[in-house]
């Protein structure tokens, strides 16, 4: 295709709305075969099962190496930046590459990445190797994303998401409980073996389950410039920024929980580590089991709906936190009522996720793959920068973890609300 034809073509796809007609790109053609949903699980649920695995062996692989706690503790981070940089630097690339190549790719590397960790002499290795397992792992998570999108459209999309994300919001109480199985019999080392395992059983899914969803003819023009430009037509495109917002702000309030629960309760209201493993087990079950629920209801309430729904449940949780921590503040009721609120809290972030990602993938689906990177990368950034907040706020009572959850899922509701009032008004003069 001459060069002005192809950046013509790309203009029309860039921005669809700005033209009274119903393009292809706009609404593509699905592939001929659908991709396995049981391969699509695996290749985004890996990333948070591996990210947790092991880390009951730190001390141990500390040890067995002859390094610090510092270097442990950087193995696990090394995964999590090397999965938000997988999502961010993948998923565009395979909107003018295709989606299977990068998956076969990054699933094998993943394997390989995982035999290297299972044999590493150091530290430096093994947190090298864990970078590149965590970019694999991150490309899987943006590209299967793009492909659910490719396949299936508006609620059969949003199901599928909702089967993906049940299946993915088990990985941290399933990783650690896995990881603790395998150190019984074996060490950290035997920990990476059986991810090398899973790994390949991952790539055999993705070869056989996972054709390519992006025919040629729908592709976008590769390089650096191109992708940038994608990126910026999307953040330039309320319809789909505002899906992010919303999600970067629920995620704000979310991975606040995360970062602070195992502290507080732990201090302010002296429960032990096994019972807060049992806390945050039943809390990460809830939120799977509102996946699933998202999936059944989706077809008859709509993506849109079930969000509002669970970033109301989360917003409403938060606020009775707040409310708890000031009625309370030398933590004497029991464990009972905080747990009721944090359960609801993240149970209602089982329909948002999913919701969010249904609703942005099919905001951005002239460019599904950078849709998906950037609405992964974005919110798995906001939780790690949020993440620290209640340590440097303080963990002695519920107070801070409370307040900064009730601020996050507030503005979160409070973005949700101008959303579907600067829709409604696009739709009344449209």
């Amino acid at each position: 295709m001459p060069a002005t034809r192809r950046q013509a073509s790309v203009v029309r796809v860039t921005r669809p709305q700005q033209i009274g007609t119903r393009l292809p790109m706009e609404h593509p053609a699905r592939p001929a075969r659908k991709p396995s949903l049981a391969a699509l699980v695996l290749l985004t649920g890996i990333g948070p099962f591996a990210t947790d695995t092991y880390i009951a062996a730190l001390p141990e692989l500390r040890r067995s190496l002859h390094t610090t706690a510092t270097v442990a503790q950087l193995t696990m981070t090394a995964f999590i930046v090397g999965v938000a940089a997988g999502q961010l630097l993948l998923g565009p690339v395979s909107d003018s590459r295709g989606r299977r190549r990068i998956v076969v790719a990054s699933s094998v590397t993943f394997a390989v990445l995982s035999a290297v960790c299972a044999v590493a002499p150091n530290g430096a290795v093994l947190v090298a190797a864990r970078l590149g397992q965590g970019i694999a792992a991150g490309s899987g998570v943006a590209v299967g994303r793009a492909m659910v999108t490719d396949a299936w459209r508006g609620a059969d999309a949003a199901a599928r998401f909702g089967t993906i994300a049940s299946v993915t919001f088990l990985g941290p109480v399933l990783a650690p409980a896995a990881g603790g199985l395998i150190l019984a019999h074996g060490t950290w080392r035997t920990i990476f073996v059986a991810l090398t395992v899973l790994g390949a059983a991952m790539a055999v899914a993705v070869l056989v389950g996972l054709p390519e969803t992006l025919p040629r003819e729908r592709r976008h023009p590769s390089g650096p410039a191109d992708a940038g430009a994608r990126m910026l037509d999307l953040l330039r495109d309320w319809g789909f920024l505002r899906h992010i917002v919303v999600q970067c702000l629920a995620t704000a309030g979310f991975f606040t929980y995360i970062g602070g629960s195992s502290f507080v309760l732990q201090t302010s209201l002296r429960i032990s580590p096994g019972t807060y493993t049992i806390v945050f087990a039943t809390n990460a079950a809830a939120m799977a089991v509102t996946a699933v629920l998202f999936r059944v209801l989706v077809r008859r309430y709509g993506a849109a709906r079930l969000r509002t729904l669970g970033v109301v449940a989360a917003t409403v949780a938060a606020a009775g936190l707040l409310v708890l921590a000031l009625a309370d503040p030398a933590g004497r009721l029991p464990l009972a009522a905080p747990w009721a609120l944090l359960c609801l809290g993240v149970g209602g972030m089982g329909f948002v996720y999913p919701a969010t990602t249904a609703l942005a993938q099919e905001a951005g689906r002239r460019a599904a793959g950078t849709a998906a990177a950037l609405q992964g990368g974005l919110s798995f950034l906001t939780g790690a920068l949020v993440t620290p907040l209640t340590g440097l706020l303080g963990y002695d009572s519920l107070l801070p973890m409370a307040l900064c959850m009730t601020v996050f899922f507030l503005a979160a509701s409070a973005a949700l609300l101008a959303a579907r009032r600067s829709q409604a008004v696009h739709s009344g003069t449209s």
